[in-house]
């Protein structure tokens, strides 16, 4: 059972890529040979079709990424048949040997967040790699998934700044006791909590989400979290850059990973693309994004050195 931050860190060193590619199931965005032949839209209908999307997607990106982030949202709008493609999704990426990061910012009191911790990190139900939470319940209603993270080798990222312009309602908000943003003061239980998760990668199994949209408080955010593994959002889709991504990396070019959804898996132009086309599309697109991304942070590095 290996310490979940020390496979994320070799596994990006293996592949020599921090993408992580977003799994967002629109069966209205698919294409249509993958829709073609199923009849009526059937429970099994509609797990078979994101089943096999997936996989397509996983075959063309295995290698090129580390991670795969599946949005449980997009999952659950299809209802039962929906959780058990979000089951293949997370089994056809595991034999692949690629990392899989929950994405449903999960959290409740205390009892309910350890049934979540116990539903995603734990070994009898889905068994993904590691998951996202929100904070904003308090510090023991974080503690469920950071049990979860020590005893069974997992991670999580709770959220922290994220990347929609709404953000700035509620986190940037400066609390009286400080006159410091709310996100700086969920940084230290961040940094509190992962201080005993800390591994031979010198990086912890709880980071942070933040969104590329705001490069500056990336910047000292980073600064507040130098063991913390950063999941930046924001990239592709949503306008964030590369150099906004890079302001979430330390000077090693290790520390974060970067999340790109729509525009990896859904850019291949309309719904009679062929399956060549769209495993080109899914190709170039991480390609792009690996190499613009490793680009930015030779850039980063040859600065600070």
């Amino acid at each position: 059972m290996r310490h979940f931050a020390d496979r994320l860190v070799g596994s990006v060193k293996k592949t020599g890529s921090p993408c992580v590619v977003g799994l967002d199931p629109r069966i209205d965005l698919m294409p249509a040979f993958i829709k073609s032949g199923r009849g009526a839209p059937t429970p099994d209908a509609v797990r078979s079709i994101i089943r096999d999307f997936h996989e397509l997607v996983l075959d063309t990106i295995a290698g090129l990424a580390s991670i795969v982030k599946p949005q449980l949202a997009f999952f659950e709008q299809y209802g039962s048949a929906g959780i058990q493609a979000f089951e293949d999704t997370v089994r056809s990426a595991h034999e692949r040997g690629l990392l899989v990061i929950a994405d449903g910012k999960r959290n409740d009191v205390d009892s309910t967040a350890e049934a979540y911790a116990m539903a995603y990190l734990g070994k009898k139900a889905f068994d993904v790699d590691a998951m996202t939470v929100t904070p904003y319940l308090g510090c023991d209603s974080m503690l469920p998934y950071v049990d979860a993270c020590r005893e069974y080798g997992k991670g999580i990222f709770i959220v922290l700044k994220t990347s929609n312009p709404g953000s700035r309602d509620y986190q940037d908000q400066a609390l009286e006791c400080t006159g410091r943003p709310l996100y700086e003061a969920i940084a230290q239980t961040i940094r509190d909590f992962g201080v005993d998760l800390i591994g031979e990668s010198g990086y912890s199994s709880v980071g942070a989400v933040i969104g590329a949209t705001f490069p500056e408080d990336a910047q000292r955010l980073r600064a507040l979290l130098p063991q913390s593994i950063i999941l930046v959002t924001g990239y592709g889709a949503q306008g964030a850059s590369s150099e906004g991504a890079a302001a979430c990396f330390n000077a090693d070019g290790l520390g974060a990973i970067v999340n790109s959804s729509r525009a990896i898996t859904y850019s291949f132009g309309n719904e009679n693309v062929t399956k060549e086309k769209l495993v080109e599309s899914v190709r170039e697109n991480t390609l792009r994004m690996r190499d613009e991304i490793a680009a930015t942070l030779n850039r980063l590095v040859a600065r600070v050195g």
